[in-house]
Parts: C-alpha cells; structure tokens; sequence
C-alpha cells in the first residue's frame, strides 16, 4: 500500500502489519489506525479481570483481521492527538471490526464528538453484549452511589462528587441511577473517577 499524500487523503484500505491492541493496528505503509467508536481495556491494567478482557481483545482483533483486506470508513476527525488515524474498519464481507468487538464484550462504546456516525448501532452492540453477558459483561457492574451524573454532551459519566462532574453545565446534566444504565445508553466511565 503506498504511503499518503495530502492530495491524496487517508487511505481507504489497508492489510494489517501489527496488531498493536485489541482497538489499534498498524498497516503496511507505515499507518497506526485506532478504532473510531470503541475503547478496550489496556494491555498494561494492573486489574487482572481487565488485562484478560485486554489480551482476548487483541486475540480477536488478530484473528479477525489476519490475512485480510480492510477498507477503512472515516468520520469528521481524520486523525488524533498521537496522528493516528481515526475508522471504522470494515472486514472483506462487509462487518464492522468495532461493532464485532463490541458485541462480544470486548470493548465498550466511546463516543467521541464529533464522530458519531455510526454510535447508536455500536450502542445496540453494547445492548446485545450486556444482555447476553459476554465479555466486559460477564459481571455487570453494580452502583457504589446513590446515582451517578452523565454528560449529555460528551457522553461520560461520574460519580456525584468528581469534579467534572459537578462542572457538567444544567442542559448537559442527566441523572442515573446505576452504572448499567449509563453504559446501556452508551454513556463511558469518566477516567477520573472511574464510577
């Protein structure tokens, strides 16, 4: 795969070089691709339930992607803070790689503005995941507050007393009472407070 150009853009395909982790890969040319949508727990979580989570993330994405032609699927942001670029990965019959790992479990839905293209199908993933408790939700998680607040704007959501939190302008605020809740609406865990 040649390298790219500004004239020319981010490529739209790609074969997989490096499976960095199980939401990161790297393609021949050189390119680091992070999954748009989704977030796996890292390699590097000193929570064993979470490195295990991490480790059969990235035994997925490799299986997955193995072998295999990947077209590439951009929304507003092209790239992040570390110039990676930010896509959907699509598999040769069509599948979202992001979703796929959704629905087993083995990611959580991150939404990030502006790139919500395709967030209520990943949400619907998350659904389909934490009822069938797979993966992330083999065990779900239980309240430790009385409630929790979420940000309707940046989709995150904490704990009463987390200091981003309590910043959460009034239109932007909205009341939950578990942290099931929030994660079947497709809200993500501030990194904070971790709720």
């Amino acid at each position: 795969m040649a390298g790219c150009s500004a004239e020319k853009g981010p490529p739209q395909e790609g074969e997989v070089f490096q499976v960095v982790d199980g939401d990161t890969i790297r393609l021949t040319g050189g390119f680091t691709v992070r999954y748009l949508g989704i977030d796996t727990p890292e390699l590097t979580s000193s929570r064993s339930f979470e490195k295990g989570l991490a480790q059969a993330a990235k035994q997925a994405n490799s299986e997955l992607t193995r072998g295999r032609k990947l077209r590439l699927e951009y929304d507003e942001e092209r790239y992040d803070q570390y110039n990676r670029l930010l896509a959907y990965v699509f598999l040769p019959d069509g599948q979202m790689l992001n979703e796929e790992l959704v629905r087993q479990g083995l990611a959580r839905v991150l939404v990030v503005f502006p790139n919500i293209r395709y967030q209520a199908l990943l949400i619907l993933a998350q659904q389909q995941a934490i009822t069938a408790r797979r993966g992330w939700w083999r065990e779900l998680p239980q309240a430790q507050e009385p409630f929790y607040v979420a940000n309707t704007r940046t989709r995150r959501f904490h704990r009463p007393a987390c200091p981003g939190g309590k910043k959460i302008a009034q239109p932007n605020r909205l009341i939950l009472k578990t942290p099931l809740e929030a994660y079947w609406q497709g809200f993500s865990p501030c990194r904070r407070c971790q709720p």
